[in-house]
């Protein structure tokens, strides 16, 4: 039996059964015994026609009243599955036997046919019935692979007779990978995979397990073993990959080895591959494959197969990089015919690679033949092409790999020729286009080439002349792109619907249309999948004939289960015309609509959001109520329906509004199955989207984010915390699991309840771990329903939980270090790989100590790229602080591999750190042996791990250096041993605070090139004499810090990032609502926002430092989030982002400080005494005391109503303020109403530090005298204030100086009142107590014998210091805190100041001040970091400070 080709079994499975009459001849029976029962003539066992076994002899079944009904109770009987189908008209063919029964009454949930109602069983031909009405199913088989990207890959499942049920991945053999990929017809298993989660399935699992040898036709006749005790032992479901070309093998004398002619095993028949598309990185694929080193060359040969005449045809497209031929993608459709003497032919090096000779990649070649790259050598290290963002391997930005990074070609001559050379070398045809000016979008990486001048001859790309290999002067806006001939793509052509319509390819340039002919299920099935239009589609004959003419390119196509689209299936060659216009193939796809609910902090709470045609869009809330929420929940198996939100609870969707006004009885299937206006109708916005809370939920609560926390579940009305009262780690997995947070870390007891009016939730969780939500989990009443605590429990989830060793397949204490990131295990990059990363791990693994980290080998195809910044105590890698923002891709050899001491760490030799080694290569720390006690490294109270103050674990105990000789030599060796990047600041004089413990090291003399900072020249361990206000500190360029610029808005601004030393933009590609989310809350404004993209072009130039963000749930920072490189100009000034969160609010006057004045004290004994500060910008800032004197300190004072002054204090008596220097040169008369009369440098502009911060004391509130931060008595200005001259002086020199004069005397007699007036208060204070007092003097011309200590400010090109400030030069004293003032080390309650730069001083040194009146307000108590401000006279590097012109919330790492 044949099918007629116009007949799709796709078109039956729909049909309405006819209805029927009874017969009298008829009765209404049930069989006493079981009939037996079989499908006949189908594509396998589980389809066909419906035959019966009576007396001995098979007949049908008449198909009048057939119904699913009746079908189902046939799936089920046989094992099959579900009943997808009742094709009629004799579909598989006329039965000649017996008609035995005339119809079944089956109700579907029977076990057998012969327990459903039926007529009698007699043979009705005699009653004149015929074969032409015999009843056909379709099942779905008893097992499938779901979830995957086709029906040959996914998820084991079995169908139970009532449901489809995982397959613990527990036992589960190859063998039987096999049966299942042959059973589907889709080929041979080429991956078997466990820890796949389970889907939701009511927490069912089949409690078998299959025995299968490998050889039996069905999984469904394997031997299967109950698992013991009904459950079987698994960590998650088992995942098959099929593969129509696993099989490869080179034949040479009927012999297999590592040269030959290239044979594919199809379907059982071994085949020659055809010659016409293949290419070099193919070769290398088939070598690699076969163990069999790389490839030498690749010939064209006759054909030599034994026995048959077909050659494959499919086109192969690898890289070279690939580990199997079936990884490359592939191409079928259109292949020519080829001829025998067009054969594959393949020579392997044997693995002997160091045989190959080095690449001449430079050297352009002569013209030759376009086939000469068949002969050419695959030379080691080869350089690798690709086409990149164009749609498939045949189109797109060319890029090449080279010396493990990817980059691109610059469009300066680019043209056809160049394109002929790229399209040839790829196996993708002739060229149709060479696009210029990044066509394709802007790649990234190095640009390889430029003005390239190929004759289109050339077998490789970089042979063609050009410029010299990475010499260019462009762009990556310039980057080359091709479309070769055999680039393709799909679509379907209708005026009124996206997924039905005239099916068109586009080939050689061209759209034209398919032909239909003998286009089956399988072939409509592969195209509906491919274009996001659901799974199934029919092909419709009825259309009329399409108007216009196009080419008919291709005919003949016929899918297999194991193409994944249709570029793989087999088909006719290429033609212009390959059918007539009445043959054109018009399809209709089911389309495929999803649902999801978002931005609910859970799967199963949030906006109800529907997926329509590649679009998501929102619901209405016009009748949104219960029931509608009760079918959204149970479409997502979710639980029951708790709440159904209005009014955009979860915040405003984005895009089409699909449905509105909604009207659910409850019980449908699907929401869009509902009474509702019409898809696509509404009379809404987006204010008013649809929400909902389902049962089945979780979160993590009162955490950094999402992903760690408390405990809390909803109870309909409010989120309820969890008791630790028996709760598990398993519990833990599954919520962490069910939060897409990776796998919990950290299970805590005894966390305080927040306030949720003394609720507790009553029940505890029995999870066995493996559930796929909690409310799947078995739940135990607690005793009195109170349960049993000690307070909530609190989970740490993390995506770094798991880590492992590899080596030759198995995990061990050494080998390549191995993650396992969202169930898949990645290679790390070795980049900024530490031996203080190494020994975490080695820990972790209980494998003791590190030995080395040896150079990386070559790793899988997608390396992890986050760095680690461990200082080496950390017990698991998790805990260490990561960072992924802006890493560069990684070279494939460039992978972190780790050698531990395996708990011997008795062997390990004792470190010589006494010993400085000689200079050497920077990354020589990878070979060095990790001694036993090693020391360890940090930076700490920098705000992140590449900032702050250098400290040295030895002994058990943290120590500091010495800031003596410290210099960026130095610093430059601390931030390379951290994986910091370059060192950009050096600093000293305890930047960063001052230590405690041991100062391990002074008088550090580093070349720049040791591996570790103890093993640089110096006095010696522990040898020194310093103090720790001499503590050392370094910046490094990996040092990273976020803010908003905003004039008037605190979490609303530009959003800017600081790296390498300098503040810029962050672009907004494709940045979505979790990385919005995350910038939000790491800048504590809210949690959430939105990126606004409606604002003008930002004026002004500066680094737009990064792209491409992409942060995932389990990030706590934008530091963690993948991302492009950085780059100096990631995109266009078009593309910054502006980005508004939810805590944004207008900036205003603290409420501590009157809001017109703007003018507090801080830090000191009273209200009336203090440092100096200014609200400007919207941040508070200090004053410099340059010029600071009594006469400023009046102003003050009498400002803020504290009377008069009683002495101007200089030099951060007060302590060192934090944020900007707002002003500095103040000069007052002493009588002008406010300071913001008096002159002064403009906004700003400062070359000051915070340890020249300007106090006063005013007679406002009297106290007595305290000590000063230096434990020296204060003591009041050496010389009195200048008074400013009026205007009037300039017009007669008699008068001018006759005033002077006055001024001048009555000056003096004040100032001599007010010292004789203080000399009672010097008296009552307590002597002081000098430990120790070095005594510098240091002229201001910076004269002084080398390694003498100087204030800074005698630096050369720093400008001139007052001489009347007796206590700057008083370093050495011992520190005495004043009562309320901060420590040295520590931050105010300010906001971080943003970027100050280095510049030449302003002009208008005498200008008034004129204060912003704006309102403005930080938030008092908010945290401030440190100003990075590191040494002056480095030469070549710009000093690193931050300071705060109109920004917001900063936060550092």
């Amino acid at each position: 039996f044949h099918r007629p080709p116009s007949l799709s079994l796709r078109g039956f499975l729909h049909t309405t059964a006819l209805s029927f009459k009874i017969s009298p001849l008829s009765c209404i029976c049930v069989s006493l015994a079981a009939l037996e029962l079989r499908l006949k003539d189908g594509a396998h066992r589980c389809e066909g026609r419906v035959e019966v076994k009576h007396q001995g002899e098979w007949g049908t079944v008449d198909d009048r009243n057939w119904s699913l009904k009746d079908a189902s109770v046939v799936c089920r009987q046989l094992e099959c599955g579900v009943a997808v189908g009742i094709p009629q008209e004799v579909y598989f063919g006329p039965g000649l036997g017996p008609i035995w029964l005339l119809y079944t009454l089956c109700e579907g949930t029977e076990s057998t046919v012969s327990d459903c109602r039926h007529s009698n069983i007699k043979d009705y031909r005699n009653d004149s019935y015929t074969h032409d009405r015999d009843a056909g199913v379709v099942c779905s088989g008893f097992v499938r692979l779901a979830g995957g990207d086709g029906p040959c890959s996914g998820r084991v499942e079995a169908h139970s007779g009532e449901a489809w049920i995982p397959v613990s991945d527990g036992n589960f053999t190859l063998p039987t990978a096999q049966v299942i990929c042959a059973e589907l017809g889709c080929g041979k298993a080429v991956s078997v995979q466990g820890h796949e989660l389970f889907r939701e399935s009511n927490g069912q699992l089949l409690a078998e397990e299959f025995r299968c040898e490998g050889e039996e036709p069905e999984l469904w006749v394997c031997p299967r073993v109950p698992c013991p005790g009904g459950t079987c032992h698994h960590s998650g479901a088992a995942q098959v990959v099929c593969s129509a070309y696993s099989e490869v093998r080179l034949m040479t004398n009927g012999s297999s080895q590592c040269e030959g002619q290239m044979e594919m095993n199809i379907s059982g028949q071994w085949r020659a591959l055809c010659a016409s598309p293949w290419s070099l990185a193919n070769a290398n694929v088939v070598c690699r494959q076969l163990g069999c080193g790389v490839a030498i060359s690749t010939l064209r040969g006759p054909h030599l197969v034994e026995g048959g005449d077909e050659i494959l045809t499919a086109r192969f497209h690898c890289s070279g990089a690939e580990s199997f031929l079936w990884s490359c993608p592939v191409t079928a459709l259109g292949g020519p015919d080829c001829s025998h003497g067009n054969t594959v032919s393949v020579i392997c090096s044997g693995n002997h690679t160091q045989l190959l000779s080095q690449c001449n990649d430079s050297m352009a070649e002569p013209a030759g033949s376009e086939a000469s790259v068949e002969s050419a050598p695959y030379c080691s290290d080869s350089r690798q092409l690709r086409l990149v963002d164009g749609g498939g391997p045949c189109a797109g930005r060319v890029e090449i790999l080279d010396q493990g990074s990817w980059g691109t070609i610059c469009d300066d001559g680019w043209d056809l020729d160049d394109a002929h050379v790229v399209c040839r070398q790829l196996g993708c045809g002739e060229a149709l286009n060479a696009t210029g000016s990044a066509h394709f979008g802007a790649g990234s990486g190095p640009i390889w080439l430029d003005d390239l001048n190929c004759t289109g001859k050339e077998s490789q790309v970089w042979r063609c002349p050009s410029r010299g290999w990475g010499q260019h002067d462009c762009r990556h806006k310039q980057d080359a792109g091709v479309i070769c001939s055999e680039f393709l793509a799909l679509r379907m052509v209708s005026e009124d619907q996206q997924c039905a319509g005239w099916l068109e390819v586009f080939y050689n340039g061209t759209w034209g249309s398919v032909c239909r002919n003998p286009m089956e299920d399988i072939t409509v099935s592969v195209i509906c999948r491919q274009l996001g239009c659901g799974e199934s589609g029919t092909l419709n004959s009825s259309v009329g004939l399409r108007e216009g003419s196009r080419p008919r390119w291709v005919d003949g196509i016929r899918c297999r289960k194991t193409d994944t689209s249709l570029w793989q299936c087999p088909s006719d060659p290429w033609n212009y015309t390959s059918c007539s216009p009445k043959e054109e193939a018009y399809i209709s796809c089911e389309g495929s609509r999803q649902l999801r609910l978002v931005d609910g902090r859970g799967p199963c709470a949030g906006r109800v959001e529907i997926l329509d045609h590649g679009t998501w869009g929102t619901i209405c809330n016009y009748s949104w109520d219960l029931d509608d929420a009760r079918v959204v929940c149970r479409q997502l198996g979710c639980g029951e329906a708790l709440k159904a939100t209005r009014s955009s609870s979860f915040g405003a969707g984005s895009g089409p509004i699909w449905l509105g006004n909604v009207k659910c009885t409850g019980k449908e299937s699907h929401v869009w199955m509902c009474p509702s206006w019409g898809w696509g109708k509404h009379y809404c916005d987006h204010s008013q989207d649809a929400g909902v809370i389902c049962s089945g939920f979780v979160r993590l609560a009162g955490g950094d984010e999402p992903c760690s926390g408390r405990v809390e579940v909803h109870t309909g009305e409010a989120w309820i915390p969890v008791s630790d009262g028996n709760f598990t780690l398993p519990t833990a997995q599954v919520i962490c699991a069910e939060l897409g947070c990776g796998k919990a870390v950290s299970v805590l007891g005894q966390v305080p309840f927040r306030e949720s009016n003394g609720q507790v939730w009553a029940e505890e969780f029995r999870c066995e771990g493996e559930e796929p939500k909690l409310w799947w989990c078995p739940r135990v009443p607690c005793p009195g329903g109170t349960c049993h605590h000690s307070g909530a429990v609190q989970v740490v989830c993390s995506v770094y939980a798991d880590v492992r060793l590899l080596t030759n397949g198995s995990s061990q204490c050494e080998g390549q270090v191995e993650m396992n990131i969202f169930g898949r295990w990645r290679a790390l990059c070795a980049s900024h790989w530490s031996l203080a990363n190494a020994n975490v791990v080695c820990r972790q693994l209980g494998c003791g100590v590190v030995i080395s980290t040896p150079n990386g080998a070559e790793g899988s195809d997608q390396l992890w790229k986050a760095r680690f910044h461990c200082s080496g105590t950390e017990s698991f890698l998790w805990k260490c602080p990561v960072t992924a923002l802006g890493v560069p891709d990684c070279s494939h050899d460039n992978t972190a591999s780790v050698i531990c001491s395996e708990n011997q760490t008795q062997v390990l030799p004792q470190c010589d750190h006494f010993v400085s080694e000689p200079a050497r290569s920077a990354a020589s720390e990878e070979s060095l042996p990790y001694c036993s006690d090693s020391r360890q490294l940090r930076l700490v109270d920098g705000g992140g791990p590449c900032a702050g103050r250098v400290e040295i674990l030895d002994q058990g105990s943290w120590g500091t250096i010495c800031d003596d000789g410290w210099d960026l030599d130095d610093a430059r060796v601390v931030c390379r041993q951290l994986g910091c990047g370059e060192a950009l600041n050096a600093t000293g004089s305890a930047h960063f605070g001052v230590g405690s413990g041991p100062i391990w090291l002074d008088d550090l003399n580093c070349t720049g090139k040791e591996s570790q900072v103890w093993r640089c020249p110096s006095r010696g361990w522990g040898r020194h004499d310093c103090r720790h206000k001499e503590d050392a500190g370094v910046i490094c360029s990996e040092f990273l810090a976020l803010r908003m610029v905003s004039e008037d808005q605190q979490c609303a601004g530009w959003l800017e990032v600081f790296y390498n030393g300098t503040w810029g933009s962050v672009c907004r590609s494709p940045m979505d609502d979790i990385t919005v989310s995350i910038i939000c809350r790491q800048l504590g404004c809210g949690d959430s926002g939105t990126l606004n993209s409606s604002v003008g072009l930002r004026e002004g130039s500066r680094p737009r430092w990064v792209d491409l963000i992409q942060c995932r749930k389990t990030d706590t920072s934008l530091w963690q989030c993948p991302s492009g490189p950085w780059k100096y100009s990631s995109c266009s000034s078009k593309e910054e982002a502006y980005i508004s969160c939810a805590g944004r609010r207008p900036k205003s006057c603290p409420t501590a400080a009157p809001c017109t004045e703007k003018l507090r004290l801080r830090g000191g004994d009273s209200e009336c005494s203090g440092r100096v500060e200014v609200w400007h910008s919207g941040s508070w800032g200090t004053v410099c005391d340059d010029s600071w004197s009594l006469a400023e300190a009046e102003v003050v004072c009498q400002q803020l109503d504290c009377g008069q002054a009683l002495e101007a204090v200089r030099a951060a008596t007060f302590g060192p303020g934090n944020g900007s220097i707002w002003l500095d040169e103040v000069r007052c008369g002493g009588r002008e109403s406010s300071l913001w009369d008096c002159a002064a440098e403009p906004w700003g502009q400062s070359d000051c530090k915070h340890e020249e911060d300007a106090g006063v004391r005013c007679s406002g509130v009297r106290t007595t005298l305290p000590m000063t931060t230096a434990g020296t008595r204060t003591t009041s200005n050496s010389f009195p204030g200048i008074f400013s001259l009026p205007g009037v002086l300039c017009l007669i020199l008699g008068a001018l100086l006759f005033l002077v004069l006055i001024i001048l005397v009555t000056q003096l007699l004040r100032w001599r009142a007010e010292r004789r007036a203080l000399s009672s208060y010097e008296d009552a204070l307590a002597e002081a107590v000098y430990e120790e007092l070095d005594y510098v003097l240091t002229q201001k011309e910076g004269l002084g014998s080398p390694g003498e200590t100087s204030d800074y400010r005698s630096a050369p090109g720093n400008r001139d210091q007052r001489t009347d400030v007796p206590a700057e030069n008083y370093d050495d004293v011992e520190e005495v805190p004043v009562p309320g003032t901060p420590p040295a080390s520590q931050g105010s309650e300010e906001e971080v100041p943003p970027e100050k730069e280095d510049g030449v001083r302003s002009s208008q040194t005498g200008s008034c001040l004129n204060f912003s009146r704006e309102a403005a307000d930080p938030g008092e108590g908010e945290e401030s970091l440190w100003l990075l401000q590191g040494k002056k006279g480095d030469a070549g590097y710009d000093d690193v400070e931050l300071s705060a012109l109109g920004t917001t919330p900063e936060t550092f790492s």
